[in-house]
C-alpha cells in the first residue's frame, strides 16, 4: 500500500510539472506561431495554433526595415562586458568565501544575498538621478556597472557552492609543490569549476541579455538600445497593427539566448562526464 500510494505521489508531482510547463510553454509557442503568420491568418476566426501557410517574410521585414540588427549587436556588448565584469568580481569573491574564515563571514554572506532581492524598480530612479549628475545617462558604462552591481551578489553565491564541492586537498597538494594561493586558484579550481562556470554565465548572460527597466530608464538615444527595448521601439516602426512583426522580432531577440544555453550545455555535460570518468 505505502508502494502504490508513492507511485500516486510521483504520478500527481509529474502531472503539475506538467501543467506548470504547458503555462509557461504556450506563450512561447504562440509567439513563434505567429511569427511564420501573415496578418491575414493572424486575424483570422477562429485563430490556429499552427500558421496553414508559414512565411519568412515577417523575419526579413524585420531585419531589413526595422534596426534589429543593431539592437541586437548593443545586447551583444552589454551581455560580454558584464559577463567579463561580473566573473572578474564574483570569481575572487566566490574562492574567498568558500576557503578562508574570517569575522562576521555568515552575516556577509547573508547581506550580499538580500541585496540580490533588490528589484531593479526600486533602485531604477535613484541610479538615474545619480547618473545624470555624474553624466553617465545615454552611457555604456553606467549601465554596465549596474548590471555587474545587480549580478555580482548571486553570482558569488552560485560559484562559492561550486568552489565548496571542490576537495581543499587538491589546493593544498598544489601548495606543497609551490603553487601560490592564485595559481592555484587559476591552474586547479578554475579548471575543474568549468560546469560552475559554464552555469554562472548563462544566468549572468539571460538575465543581462532582458534587461528592460534599466536600459529603458538609463539610455534615451536608439542607436544605444539594446533589444529588449529595441523590440518596443520597433512597433512603432509601423503604421499598422502588425502582431506578427512584433512576434518575428521577439524570435530574434530569443535565438541567442537559446544558442548560448545549447552551447554552453555542451560544456557543462563534457566536465560532469569527466568528472565521473575520472572519479
Amino acid at each position: 500500500m505505502p508502494r502504490k500510494r508513492k507511485k500516486i505521489e510521483i504520478a500527481l508531482i509529474y502531472i503539475g510539472y506538467i501543467v506548470v510547463s504547458i503555462f509557461f510553454i504556450f506563450p512561447l509557442f504562440w509567439v513563434i506561431s505567429l511569427s511564420f503568420k501573415s496578418s491575414n491568418e493572424v486575424f483570422s476566426y477562429p485563430p490556429s495554433l499552427i500558421p496553414e501557410h508559414p512565411t519568412f517574410g515577417n523575419f526579413v521585414q524585420v531585419w531589413q526595415t526595422t534596426s534589429m540588427p543593431k539592437y541586437l549587436l548593443n545586447s551583444f556588448i552589454l551581455v560580454i562586458f558584464t559577463v567579463v565584469g561580473t566573473l572578474a568580481v564574483s570569481i575572487p569573491a566566490g574562492y574567498s568565501f568558500s576557503r578562508f574564515r574570517f569575522k562576521n563571514k555568515s552575516t556577509l554572506l547573508f547581506t550580499i544575498l538580500i541585496f540580490q532581492m533588490i528589484s531593479t524598480m526600486i533602485i531604477v530612479i535613484p541610479i538615474y538621478l545619480y547618473f545624470s549628475k555624474v553624466g553617465l545617462l545615454d552611457n555604456y558604462t553606467g549601465l554596465i556597472m549596474v548590471y555587474i552591481a545587480t549580478q555580482v551578489p548571486f553570482s558569488t553565491w552560485l560559484l562559492k557552492g561550486y568552489f565548496d564541492s571542490i576537495p581543499i586537498e587538491l589546493e593544498e597538494a598544489a601548495r606543497v609543490d609551490g603553487a601560490s594561493r592564485m595559481q592555484a586558484l587559476f591552474k586547479i579550481i578554475l579548471p575543474i569549476s568549468v560546469s560552475g562556470i559554464a552555469s554562472t554565465i548563462i544566468f549572468i548572460s539571460i538575465n543581462a541579455w532582458s534587461q528592460f527597466i534599466l536600459p529603458f530608464i538609463l539610455i534615451s538615444n536608439a542607436n544605444l538600445y539594446p533589444v529588449s527595448v529595441g523590440i518596443l521601439m520597433a512597433q512603432g516602426t509601423y503604421q499598422q497593427i502588425s502582431i506578427q512583426l512584433v512576434a518575428a522580432a521577439s524570435v530574434l531577440a530569443l535565438l541567442p539566448s537559446i544558442i548560448l544555453v545549447l552551447v554552453l550545455q555542451k560544456f557543462i555535460i563534457a566536465a560532469l562526464t569527466e568528472g565521473a570518468v575520472k572519479g
